[in-house]
C-alpha cells in the first residue's frame, strides 16, 4: 500500500508542467498577425480610401478641390472675426497664419476621430459577409483624412509668402510632426471605434468632446494671450503639444524644443498602444454587437 502511494507522487511530481506563455508574447504574435494581414490586405486598404474619396466628389463640379476650398473657407473666415472683430493677434506674427498653422493638423485629427467612431458600425454588412480584418476600417478612416490634410497643408504653402512667412530648414521636421501626429490620432480612432460599438451614446459623445476640446486648444488664440502663471493648463491638454509643434515650424520658422516633441511622441506611442489593445482585445466580440 505504501509502494503504491509513493509510485504514484513520484509520477506526480514527475509530470511536466503545462508551458506558459507569456502575456508579451501573445501580443507579439499578435503584432505580427496583424503586420502580415495589412500587407495583404493593402490593396483594399487603396481601394476603400480611393473609393471614398471618388464617392465624396464625384457629382460636384470643383470635385476633388473641395478638399483645399473647404478649409481655406473656413480658415478665412475664422481669420476675418477673431482679427479684425476681435482683435486677437498671432502671438507676434501674422494672426492669419497662426490660425492655419493650427486648424490644418487639427481639422485632420478632428475629422479622423468622429469618422473611426462609427467606422465599425457602418461597416457592418460587409464584416457579416466576408473576413476583412477590422483593424483597417479604422487605419482607413484616418487615411483618408490624412491625405486631405497634406492637400490642405500643401495649400498652406502657397500661403505662406503672401502671408508673411519664409521657407526655412526647420520644415523639413514637418514629415515627423506629421508621423507623430498620426499615430495619436490613429490610437484615438481605434478607442472611439472600440467603444461606440458596444456602447453606442459614445458616438454622440464624440461629437461634443471634440467641439469642447477645440476651442480647450491654442487654435484660435495664441498661448501669449494668457499670463506665465496661467500657461500650465495648456500643458494638460495633450493636442497642445502636437499643434504647437506645427505652429514653431510653420510661424516662427524655428525647430520645435526637444521637450515638445519628447512629450509629442511620448503621447502619440501612449495613445497608438493603449488604443491596439483596446481594439484587439475586443476585435472578436464586436460582430455580436452589431
Amino acid at each position: 500500500m505504501d509502494v503504491c502511494n509513493e509510485t504514484t507522487t513520484e509520477a506526480v511530481e514527475s509530470f511536466p508542467a503545462p508551458p506558459s506563455v507569456r502575456l508579451s508574447e501573445v501580443w507579439r504574435r499578435r503584432l505580427a498577425n496583424d503586420r502580415a494581414e495589412l500587407v495583404r490586405f493593402w490593396p483594399v486598404v487603396q481601394n476603400m480610401v480611393v473609393t471614398e474619396l471618388r464617392v465624396r466628389y464625384q457629382r460636384s463640379f470643383m470635385g476633388f478641390l473641395w478638399t483645399l476650398i473647404n478649409p481655406l473657407l473656413m480658415m478665412l473666415v475664422l481669420s476675418v472675426v477673431f482679427s479684425s472683430l476681435m482683435r486677437i493677434e498671432g502671438g507676434g506674427g501674422s494672426y492669419t497664419l497662426y490660425l492655419l498653422a493650427g486648424m490644418v493638423p487639427w481639422t485632420f485629427m478632428a475629422g479622423a476621430v468622429t469618422e473611426s467612431s462609427v467606422c465599425i458600425i457602418m461597416n457592418e454588412s460587409l464584416i457579416r459577409k466576408i473576413y476583412v480584418p477590422k483593424l483597417i476600417f479604422p487605419l482607413v478612416r484616418v487615411l483618408i483624412n490624412l491625405i486631405t490634410g497634406m492637400l490642405s497643408l500643401a495649400a498652406l504653402f502657397l500661403l505662406l509668402v503672401p502671408l508673411g512667412a519664409r521657407p526655412s530648414a526647420a520644415m523639413l521636421f514637418l514629415p515627423v510632426a506629421v508621423g507623430l501626429i498620426f499615430a495619436f490620432t490613429l490610437g484615438l480612432g481605434l478607442l472611439v471605434a472600440t467603444a461606440n460599438t458596444f456602447f453606442r451614446d459614445c458616438g454622440h459623445l464624440v461629437g461634443v468632446f471634440i467641439q469642447a476640446w477645440y476651442f480647450a486648444t491654442p487654435i484660435i488664440y495664441p498661448v501669449t494671450q494668457f499670463e506665465e502663471s496661467q500657461r500650465w493648463r495648456f500643458w494638460l491638454n495633450p493636442a497642445f503639444y502636437f499643434i504647437e509643434i506645427f505652429h514653431d515650424i510653420l510661424c516662427k520658422g524655428a525647430w520645435p524644443p526637444l521637450s515638445l516633441v519628447l512629450t509629442a511622441a511620448a503621447l502619440a506611442t501612449a495613445s497608438l498602444g493603449i488604443g491596439y489593445v483596446t481594439f484587439k482585445s475586443n476585435e472578436d466580440k464586436m460582430v455580436f454587437r452589431l
